[in-house]
């Protein structure tokens, strides 16, 4: 795999946040795109590539927003275009792409479509934007997926006269894509967002899009055939632009939605099942199993990788995964019991793994080096808590936690404006879990995530390597390989709660000097009889084949250790200060893996390298997008 990926996506770390919780720059108690465009710096020194916003469109809120009236405009809570171009184009020169969730299924019974469809006759165009019937017993198969709201996947409506086809909440109707107008209507949508130069779209609940008796109603052939045409609206517009894919499915089914011409990447919601199974038990059998399908399945890294989001953790109802695997989470996870919702556990990481922050990153740890796309969910990078008892999956989407000044720093409003209650409650409580406190100490949990992003994007093995799972002969401990053309790491972890000796076969590396990366210490040369103790829930990530110039490596890493200031300013390319265990320094003068020079250095090219260098890509140059609105992101 050579060093440079193709696509700036290609193993790109994906920052997702919810603009009404992320930061208030107008005072109003809700976060807006400008509160969002003030916190740009940090989201650049954190490490992160791309920020993906929940839906930022006019909605009633029955649903967090996924209930849209408007496809084409910005809610007024969170400014107007203008906010959103400012936004775009700050976040460009910073070197941050831009994800906007485009929700194609459905829309708000508030929206125009649906009003003029519910008044217009049976029959006509305007009726057939909805999918209607005289009775409810339509697609008996599709399953009811908020089980805790809805009896049924149909809602009678007293206008119209019929009922109408909801797969959501019931004032969420589903479109009818069988009317070319509705697939014409929404390709116009795409258009729209791709002028004002967006970088990618979440594409929700894609599954969905079509119907048909006697299936499930999920991922059928019209659905693949109308995002064929989605990826053809895209690619003409001449940009790089991420088409990420919404589907809860099992991984062979999920895995039609990358085929040839379609969409370039998919979330595995199989494999953070299993990451929490294995977890749960203290063991790897079905992880590893999980893996090695999704890479038969899909080779690469077009995977997205999230281990908590907005929604709840979903498990399905035993479609997803089996029920042997939901049944371990249930056991091994007391502290999800009473937050069950719908087909998952509404709870956000940290309280889910009770605030022990060994399993917290290890999880990480394996999410950051794994192929694909790394998710990270606003605020799990500090260990943010959430609020049981509050509305739906509201007790995961509470304020960011920015200071320990009142309400966090988030908002400046009285408290009954805001927009959520920021956390109290106690080992979460803002005024000590917060940015501010957490950049002053070296050993915090944001302080190991932005070390760990510094790491990640100084080895192109991780971001876009081959991938490879090697053998280990304890049950609890996982080990692979990522090489890239100049690079190979070999990483272990141990996804139990008990120290493991293993002995790892490293024989294709035979008398290959072996060094930890994140530490820099050098370990017994590679062999077919390997020895190594990993603590409790515990990982190393190793460096086993290097090739390119190491006297650059050194200067770099000595220039970025000399600086101070290093954990409270953004760590220049080529630091070495990475540490491997949360709460841990790294020590300053640890070799970590080979790194360019400072940024606006100028590195001398590899010849032993096929890519030049091994430093990370570097993102396209700026340049005129459709209509020439917008630039792409500058270098870092």
């Amino acid at each position: 795999m050579p060093d440079q990926p193709r696509h700036w996506w290609e193993g790109c770390v994906i920052y997702q946040l919810m603009p009404r919780s992320f930061n208030d720059a107008s005072g109003d108690g809700i976060g807006d795109l400008a509160g969002i465009t003030g916190r740009l710096s940090y989201l650049e020194w954190l490490g992160i590539d791309a920020i993906w916003l929940t839906p930022i469109y006019p909605s009633p809120l029955r649903d967090g927003g996924y209930d849209i009236t408007d496809f084409t405009a910005i809610h007024p809570d969170l400014g107007n275009l203008n906010d959103l171009e400012q936004l775009i184009e700050q976040a460009h020169e910073r070197g941050i792409r831009v994800i906007l969730d485009l929700v194609l299924n459905h829309t708000s019974v508030l929206h125009p479509w649906f009003q003029r469809a519910r008044w217009a006759p049976t029959g006509s165009s305007e009726r057939d934007f909805y999918v209607w019937r005289d009775h409810d017993r339509g697609y008996p198969e599709a399953p009811v997926l908020f089980r805790h709201f809805e009896e049924s996947n149909w809602e009678w409506d007293e206008v119209a006269r019929q009922y109408y086809l909801h797969r959501f909440l019931r004032h969420q109707p589903d479109l009818n894509y069988a009317n070319p107008a509705v697939q014409e209507a929404m390709l116009s949508v795409v258009d729209f967002w791709l002028e004002r130069g967006v970088d990618g779209f979440r594409l929700d609940a894609v599954p969905f899009l079509f119907e048909e008796e006697g299936s499930r109603c999920e991922g059928l052939p019209a659905t693949h055939a109308f995002l064929r045409r989605v990826r053809q609206q895209v690619e003409a517009c001449g940009r790089d632009v991420l088409l990420l894919a919404e589907a809860i499915q099992p991984v062979e089914e999920s895995a039609p939605y990358l085929g040839e011409g379609e969409l370039h990447a998919a979330f595995d919601f199989v494999l953070t099942a299993q990451l929490f199974a294995a977890l749960a038990q203290g063991q790897v059998d079905g992880l590893r199993a999980c893996l090695a399908h999704a890479q038969e399945k899909v080779p690469g890294c077009r995977w997205a990788l999230p281990l908590r989001n907005h929604d709840e953790l979903w498990l399905g109802d035993g479609h997803l995964v089996e029920e042997s695997v939901i049944e371990t989470i249930r056991a091994g996870f007391p502290t999800a019991e009473g937050h069950w919702l719908n087909w998952g556990i509404n709870r956000r990481l940290a309280p889910l793994l009770n605030g022990d922050p060994r399993p917290n990153t290890l999880l990480h740890g394996l999410l950051y080096s794994l192929p694909g796309l790394p998710c990270l969910y606003y605020g799990d990078e500090l260990g943010m808590g959430d609020w049981p008892g509050l509305r739906d999956r509201d007790p995961n989407r509470t304020p960011m936690a920015w200071t320990g000044e009142r309400n966090g720093g988030f908002s400046t409003a009285p408290d009954p404006l805001l927009v959520l209650p920021p956390i109290t409650a106690p080992g979460y409580d803002y005024r000590m879990v917060n940015v501010e406190v957490q950049q002053q100490l070296s050993g915090s949990l944001l302080n190991w995530h932005r070390r760990m992003l510094t790491s990640r994007r100084l080895l192109p093995a991780l971001r876009h390597g081959d991938f490879s799972l090697l053998p280990s002969d304890h049950p609890s401990v996982l080990c692979y390989a990522r090489s890239s053309a100049s690079m190979t790491l070999v990483i272990a972890a141990n996804l139990s709660g008990a120290g493991a000796s293993t002995r790892l076969d490293l024989s294709p590396w035979e008398g290959s000097q072996v060094r930890e990366v994140l530490w820099g210490c050098e370990f017994p040369r590679a062999s077919a009889d390997w020895f190594v103790y990993l603590p409790a829930y515990g990982f190393f990530w190793w460096l086993v084949r290097y090739e390119g110039p190491d006297d650059e490596a050194s200067s770099a890493a000595a220039e970025a250790s000399s600086d101070p200031q290093a954990n409270l300013e953004v760590i220049p390319e080529g630091s070495p200060e990475v540490s491997g265990r949360a709460g841990t320094p790294a020590p300053a003068h640890a070799a970590a893996a080979p790194a360019p020079a400072r940024r606006g250095a100028r590195s001398r090219p590899d010849p032993q390298s096929p890519a030049g260098s091994d430093a990370p890509a570097r993102r396209p140059a700026r340049g005129p997008t459709r209509g020439g609105r917008r630039g792409a992101p500058r270098p870092r």
